[in-house]
């Protein structure tokens, strides 16, 4: 049976995992290398665990976020108001008029339009068969990372049941590897 000071560490993995998990300012790879150069490589590997399951915790909230917004009232007014003004700005160009808006809002448009593109793309992408894929790479590796890939997973057609399966093996195999990796030196 684990010490009291050693179940401690591993509830604080947790903790630090949930936090960590909704803000880019603490980073809990550093928590569990901290574990892995101080303790045993079964404390250290514990506290990846609680660390993972923290994390997808976290993760899952920013993805039940993400799900409930794409339901709100204000973005649907948003979507209608961007609407709008695409259909403004298609009816100026045919009738060979200067788009509506200033300098900086015409200057904008076109990475406005490429945002809107990938946006799309990254959804579509995350609603298909890939999509779990993606999650587990960007949990386990960080490329895209994760915090931006809970978003967009909310926002698509995945399931939750597959985010998180997916989110805590990716998040579990990184932290995990962490923990281990300075028993290797």
């Amino acid at each position: 049976m684990p010490d009291a000071g050693t179940l401690g560490l591993i509830a604080l993995g947790l903790v630090v995992g949930a936090v960590s998990a909704v803000t880019p300012f603490l980073p809990v790879e550093a928590y569990v290398i901290g574990l892995a150069v101080t303790r045993s490589p079964t404390v250290a590997v514990a506290g990846a665990l609680a660390a993972a399951v923290g994390q997808t915790v976290g993760k899952v909230l920013l993805f039940s976020a993400a799900r409930g917004a794409t339901s709100s009232r204000w973005l649907e007014r948003l979507r209608e108001r961007g609407a709008r003004e695409a259909a403004e700005v298609a009816a100026a160009e045919r009738a060979g008029e200067p788009p509506p808006g200033g300098p900086v809002t015409r200057a904008l448009r076109p990475v406005t339009r490429w945002l809107g593109r990938v946006n799309a793309r990254g959804i579509e992408l995350l609603s298909g068969r890939w999509g779990p894929g993606v999650v587990l790479l960007s949990g386990s590796v960080g490329i895209p990372p994760l915090l931006a890939i809970a978003f967009y997973a909310g926002t698509s057609k995945m399931t939750l049941r597959a985010f998180v399966v997916t989110c805590l093996l990716g998040r579990a195999i990184r932290f995990v590897v962490l923990a281990l990796v300075p028993d290797l030196f």
